[in-house]
């Protein structure tokens, strides 16, 4: 089963999450997509910390968007077709049951939420309601919410020194399916050939048998036919393809590639949000 298109779809998650992150947001981000056409019909980030507003989540915002270009902004609606939503992190409770109310059709996420989980890690408000496909650049959706842990926050009245920051060769905890899925549901939706994966042992990859890096799933093109993209670079309208080219290149940088056998490879090193590289480029930006 070639699950290629998923994987894209996601890696314009990753990095819609990446640029959250460049403006001190938690690195949760989304998209939702047409079931019809698939085509994206908005994008999502975590707002929380801008709009001091803890229900502003990624999924929120990226219904929000919908309905009101769609549904005229009426209360209550649900979505007008049926769509499918690609979010790094598992949607936690809240977001789970609101995803339920306007009538999603699939939940694919990255990694899941170990916390307030509401698609199978401690509630499962999907079953009866929406498909969900767990996994799906999991590993990845796991780094961009370490390097956002690893930072300082400078708006803490008491800020703490983070300890263990140190990301390289850092290792994943493995994620057990038979949590949120049985076998033959797994099957069906991830193939048969790879059954190995249920428990945990490996990494799913976009086509069987074959690895993976984050370069190969996304472009520049791509990013910039996001609806809205543009609002993530305030400062930044006037030349948009040059700061996201610029995006990019560090983009790719942050993660490592999954091999052939669906292992992550820790060979070499990755760009993280305390080297200064990182430091050094997000500094110029704001100057």
């Amino acid at each position: 089963m070639d699950l290629s298109e998923s994987f894209r779809k996601m890696a314009l998650c990753l990095f819609v999450g990446y640029r959250a992150l460049s403006i001190n947001e938690t690195p949760v981000a989304c998209i939702l997509v047409s079931d019809e056409d698939q085509s994206v019909l908005s994008i999502g980030y975590n707002d929380t910390n801008r709009s001091l507003n803890g229900t502003r989540h990624a999924e929120f915002l990226a219904i929000d968007k919908v309905l009101s270009t769609r549904c005229n902004g009426v209360s209550g609606s649900v979505l007008p077709e049926r769509t499918t939503l690609y979010v790094t992190v598992e949607p936690c409770i809240m977001c789970a049951s609101a995803l339920k109310q306007v009538g999603i059709s699939t939940v694919v996420y990255g990694c899941g939420n170990d916390r307030f989980g509401g698609n199978g890690t401690v509630l499962s408000i999907h079953e009866g309601n929406y498909k969900i496909l767990p996994g799906i650049l999991r590993t990845e959706a796991i780094q961009l919410l370490r390097n956002f842990y690893i930072q300082e926050n400078e708006s803490a009245p008491d800020p703490k020194i983070k300890k263990n920051k140190d990301l390289d060769n850092k290792e994943y905890p493995t994620m057990d399916y038979s949590r949120y899925m049985d076998r033959a549901s797994f099957l069906e939706s991830y193939g048969s050939e790879r059954i190995n994966v249920y428990s945990g042992d490996t990494e799913i990859t976009p086509v069987f048998g074959s690895g993976y890096s984050i370069r190969d799933l996304i472009s520049l093109e791509q990013v910039l036919s996001l609806p809205g993209i543009e609002v993530m670079y305030p400062n930044g309208k006037d030349n948009l393809e040059i700061f996201i080219e610029q995006d990019l290149n560090r983009f790719y940088k942050m993660f490592y590639d999954i091999n052939n056998e669906g292992h992550v490879n820790f060979s070499g090193s990755i760009l993280t949000t305390d080297s200064d590289d990182y430091i050094d480029t997000k500094r110029r930006k704001v100057e």
